[in-house]
């Protein structure tokens, strides 16, 4: 394995930033420490849950179909029955929002992320880990929470202080995958129309330009997601906003989304999906821009998560897999920001089948079972080991339009990768505002207007 890949690892460990801002009140945090004395005394054993079922929620994802083949060895060696559900993202989180509300306690444990967490948690309805994690009664030996990358580790860490205490506190999930956002293109289509992948988002207009009238049928220069949701904020706009010096909250802690850098990052935006993405392009999602790609239809993806690559070098899914590149993200006038994204799963503190649960996270969150994920697609890793294997490192190392290209680009990228929102529990009520005013901009062209109303409406829900 070369040394790089080792570094990918690491600089994602030392650099995954964690953002805070002004703190203020939050429920306390229990004396309790569930898990803890569970089979207290007793020696670990994989089937003291055996009869018992749990009930798991998914969001689709490559993640869930690297672990499908994995479940039935599981429930054989455990002797715990898997009732698997997967939903897309929306429907999931509303379905999973009604359920934990509710105190139903009807999923044991479910895929989430930190966004979701600052409000399940807050509200008491997912369990914290920490004390399962340290019994060795229901942890299987060499498990090593120390193996996971801290930073990747340390966002599902939270303190319930809002605006404030990411990183601290009590652990409510443990991670399953990273990612971030990078440009995807096309040599050979760049190639044909005499242009270079775009180093600015000036340049991706540029070059979107460029390309359109090489492009013809149902072919098109660039993709993006741009629904209305939350996802576009925080993720891939949200990784441009920041490279334009655009925060949510500026330095005296007031909303701060209808700057003029803001309007400027916005227009810009626009223009791109509208020179060069189809009439449609207003209610991509994640999925959308996955699919396209994949299937030859587009020329570049702005802004998307790395993690696509694993499709798009998959022949069987894929059409694009002997002409795909990636490059870092591109720059603004503040230079290059990168979201960070990790993907996690948590225990409901409504679940009646606790110790089965968590015997299922446990195993599912080893490096051994993360490993059979990583190469079946499930990336990026997590645990630092995942990176010794050579399998893995080879694999990855095939990736792009020269070998070593995907790597040099993920550890170029984990250099700048942050969470850059402050954790609220109504944060997600906040974006979901904020999207809404750039995709009503995208229709009326009012950006300074729109995003002014948007920026009083987050203020109401973020600073009552």
């Amino acid at each position: 394995m070369g040394k790089k890949t080792v570094a990918v690892a690491a600089i994602t460990a030392a650099t995954l930033m964690l953002g805070a801002c002004s703190s203020g009140t939050a429920p306390d945090e229990s004396s309790e420490n569930p898990g803890a004395d569970l089979r207290a005394g007793e020696a670990y054993d994989p089937r003291a849950f055996e009869g018992e079922s749990i009930n798991l929620l998914l969001i689709e994802h490559p993640f869930v179909e690297s672990l499908r083949p994995l479940i039935p060895a599981f429930e054989e060696e455990t002797g715990i029955k898997v009732n698997l559900e997967v939903l897309n993202e929306q429907q999931g989180f509303d379905k999973l929002q009604a359920d934990l509300s509710a105190g139903v306690g009807n999923y044991d444990l479910f895929m989430t992320d930190p966004l979701h967490n600052w409000q399940y948690s807050a509200a008491g309805w997912i369990e914290p880990l920490d004390g399962y994690v340290g019994n060795d009664a229901i942890t299987m030996p060499g498990y090593n929470l120390d193996d996971f990358a801290p930073g990747v580790l340390n966002a599902g860490r939270w303190n319930r202080e809002l605006l404030s205490g990411l990183g601290e506190g009590s652990l409510w999930a443990l991670p399953i995958n990273f990612e971030s956002y990078n440009l995807t293109y096309r040599p050979s289509l760049l190639e044909a129309a005499g242009v270079e992948a775009p180093e600015t988002y000036e340049d991706v207009l540029s070059v979107t330009k460029k390309l359109a009238p090489a492009l013809s049928g149902n072919d098109y220069p660039i993709v993006t997601r741009f629904d209305k949701y939350w996802d576009l904020t925080y993720l891939t706009f949200g990784s441009m906003a920041e490279a334009y010096g655009v925060h949510l909250l500026d330095d005296e802690g007031k909303i701060d989304i209808a700057s003029d850098a803001s309007i400027e990052a916005t227009e810009l935006f626009i223009d791109i999906v509208k020179a060069g993405s189809p009439e449609d392009a207003s209610a991509f999602t994640w999925y959308e821009v996955l699919q396209g790609m994949a299937s030859g239809r587009f020329a570049l993806a702005l802004n998307e998560a790395d993690l696509f690559a694993a499709t798009y070098e998959n022949p069987e899914e894929s059409e694009i897999s002997d002409d795909v590149a990636y490059a870092m993200i591109p720059e603004g006038p503040e230079g290059r920001a990168a979201s960070a994204w990790i993907w996690q799963l948590s225990m409901a503190a409504a679940s009646a089948e606790k110790g089965a649960a968590w015997t299922f996270l446990q195993w599912l969150t080893s490096a051994d079972v993360l490993l059979q994920t990583h190469l079946a697609g499930n990336m990026n890793p997590v645990r630092l080991s995942a990176w010794d294997d050579p399998e893995l490192a080879a694999l990855v190392d095939t990736w792009g339009a020269e070998p070593g290209q995907y790597r040099e680009v993920l550890e170029g990228t984990a250099e700048i990768a942050a969470i850059n929102f402050p954790p609220h529990p109504e944060l997600t009520r906040a974006l979901d505002r904020w999207a809404e005013a750039i995709q009503q901009t995208f229709f009326d062209g009012k950006a300074k207007e729109n995003l002014e109303a948007a920026a009083a409406d987050i203020e109401r829900i973020l600073l009552p």
